[in-house]
């Protein structure tokens, strides 16, 4: 069944590549639903067999009824071609022969031509026009074109990945988004597609087991993240999903790392067709195994002892255990900070800070005390904080907002008394209150933080922006820098100014002035920005653009568990977070704090 464009180019490709094509070209224009054009140089066909390949159930794939139970093809149904005429105008023209001699067969509807000689070399080309001119019903419900083109996009990277034989080019509204010539190996097409860089830090990992062979490829735990990049599973070069597959990767990843992070892989499994059902799922998307156990731990086994042998376990014992990327950059700063380069402003403000002025525990904290009451009594009412902002350029403030009477009010001669406040783990923030304690998520915090401050910036127009000495470059995969060219408008809107640089490159020479960010985190917080637009499920935040990117940049830019702060940042972040319309939860919707009382703590302890 013909979904969606993706579903078109889905099925043009898969019939190319049984074709035996080296080279595929895809044209698309206006999402698909104008134009979808698939050329290849593959077998090509002949007259007799166009003819028939228009037809219900018509395929040249299968022979036997017992080929269905022994799958080797992309595709082998033979209802793509005749379910795309059926919504289309869709013109074939194809030559199984070197002498430029070929045939061309057009269809709209159930109207199908007659075969008439047409000029085309050895292969076959498909157009299809006008996608669903004839079930408006069904174009009326397909998402926005930015959407659809996103899907056609997701759908080329996945397929490109395993067939590095055969050179991909693709042009999408008249403009080229990429061109992967044939590569030696899948580790190469990965590098074409995500990056040098990124594909040089990958672990191969490789195994054997009767019937099956598999190559995985997967990032340093030092690269994990919570949201990876990449997650794909090929099947006899198919792209499929499988649950033990996906699960035994997870588990033997977790030896190393944190079970909150995950790594990007690639797993590329060859096992004999009759081991594998591919009929569990209406479009072959998820595939199901005869022995799932022994899948399992054969998959567990690979990763685990390439990884082990990759970080060299068994003789660095004294070592410390690996640790993800964001704790290594914390530690890699520790005593920075956020204030590079402390102005003597900031040296005064620490002063400040750390005098007792003869102030009581009890005054400090029934601040944040009388904060958090008055938040919970009426969700709007603020009082007056003693508030140092994080953002601003210099990583300071001279003026303290009086939000309860809307003006502002010189601070610089004005001591801030610290909240003492603990950091667990790197993750969580401990402050006493009057009649018990909060724990907060530092992420989720920084995340309403800046949801807030970017949805104002959209709204007035420009955020403060910090230029950077030498722009920072880094390649994305086709459908990345799509997103990121398409959302050019918001990333200027926050403050960072991003270009494209040719190729799979983008150049970033500017970012937000403000929050925690610095120039060594501007990729980083790019590639989540992105990811997060890309997978983004909620439904109000999907219906406004403004607030989805908003959120996202949040999400991508929020400090990350695992960095060091201490306690000006601590109390800073708390400050920040009560000075927002919504302090308990994040633009996401998860709980930013947990308050626990007094009387609470006393029943733990059976008091």
């Amino acid at each position: 069944m013909i979904e969606r464009p993706a579903s078109v180019v889905k099925e043009l490709v898969e019939n190319a590549i049984d074709a035996g094509a080296s080279h595929i070209d895809i044209v698309i224009e206006d999402a698909g639903f104008s134009t979808i054009q698939v050329t290849d140089n593959g077998a090509g066909m002949g007259p007799g067999d166009m003819a028939k390949c228009l037809q219900r159930h018509a395929t040249s794939k299968i022979t036997t009824a017992d080929d269905l139970f022994s799958i080797s093809t992309m595709g082998f149904r033979g209802e793509a071609l005749a379910s795309i005429a059926a919504v289309s105008r869709m013109k074939l023209t194809s030559s199984n022969s070197e002498d430029g001699l070929g045939h061309t067969i057009t269809a709209e509807g159930d109207d199908i031509s007659d075969i008439i000689p047409s000029p085309h070399k050895k292969g076959t080309t498909v157009l299809c026009r006008d996608l669903f001119y004839n079930v408006p019903a069904r174009k009326k419900f397909m998402k926005s074109r930015k959407a659809e083109r996103m899907a056609v996009m997701r759908l080329l990277e996945q397929l490109v990945i395993s067939l590095p034989e055969i050179h991909f080019t693709c042009t999408n509204e008249g403009k080229r988004s990429f061109d992967l010539p044939q590569t030696a190996n899948p580790h190469m097409r990965i590098a074409q597609l995500a990056g040098a860089e990124f594909a040089k830090k990958l672990i191969h990992c490789s195994g054997e087991a009767p019937d099956m062979s598999v190559d995985i490829f997967i990032s340093d735990p030092q690269d994990a993240s919570a949201r990876p990049r990449f997650q794909n599973l090929y099947v006899n070069l198919r792209r499929v999903d499988n649950d033990s597959v996906t699960y035994a990767i997870r588990e033997a990843f977790s030896r190393f790392i944190s079970s909150q992070l995950r790594p990007s892989w690639f797993c590329f499994l060859e096992i004999a067709p009759n081991r594998i059902d591919v009929n569990i799922h209406p479009t072959k998307q998820k595939i199901k195994f005869d022995d799932e156990k022994f899948l399992f731990s054969f998959i567990f086994r690979t990763v685990h002892s390439a990884i082990t042998e990759s970080l060299n376990i068994e003789n660095a014992i004294e070592r410390k255990p690996p640790v993800s990327s964001a704790i290594q950059d914390t530690r890699k700063f520790s005593g920075a900070g956020i204030h590079e380069g402390k102005s003597e402003k900031y040296e005064t403000m620490k002063t400040f800070a750390s005098r007792k002025d003869g102030v009581r525990q009890d005054d400090r904290t029934e601040v944040l005390t009388r904060n958090i009451e008055n938040k919970e009594r009426d969700g709007s009412q603020q009082t007056a904080l003693s508030f140092i902002s994080l953002f601003n350029d210099k990583g300071i403030i001279e003026k303290e907002i009086a939000h309860g009477e809307g003006r502002n009010v010189e601070l610089t001669e004005t001591p801030w008394n610290l909240i003492p406040c603990y950091q667990i783990h790197r993750m969580y923030i401990l402050a006493p209150i009057k009649n018990g304690v909060v724990i907060i998520d530092q992420h989720a915090a920084h995340e309403r933080i800046l949801y807030e401050e970017a949805l104002e910036d959209i709204t007035r127009g420009k955020g403060e922006s910090q230029r950077l000495l030498f722009p920072v470059t880094f390649t994305m995969s086709a459908m990345e820098k799509e997103v990121v060219l398409a959302s050019r408008d918001y990333f200027n809107v926050l403050g960072f100014d991003v270009q494209d640089f040719g190729g799979q490159t983008v150049a970033v020479s500017a970012m937000p002035a403000t929050g925690f960010m610095k120039s060594s985190g501007v990729e980083e917080a790019v590639r989540e920005i992105v990811h997060n637009l890309m997978e983004e499920k909620d439904k109000k935040l999907l219906s406004e653009p403004e607030k989805r990117f908003a959120a996202s940049f949040a999400c991508g830019a929020a400090i990350k568990f695992g960095k060091e702060l201490k306690q000006e940042e601590m109390n800073i972040l708390i400050n920040s977070l009560f000075a927002t319309k919504s302090p308990y939860i994040c633009p996401h919707g998860r709980p930013t704090l947990v308050r626990i009382s007094l009387d609470e703590l006393s029943r733990r302890f059976l008091r």
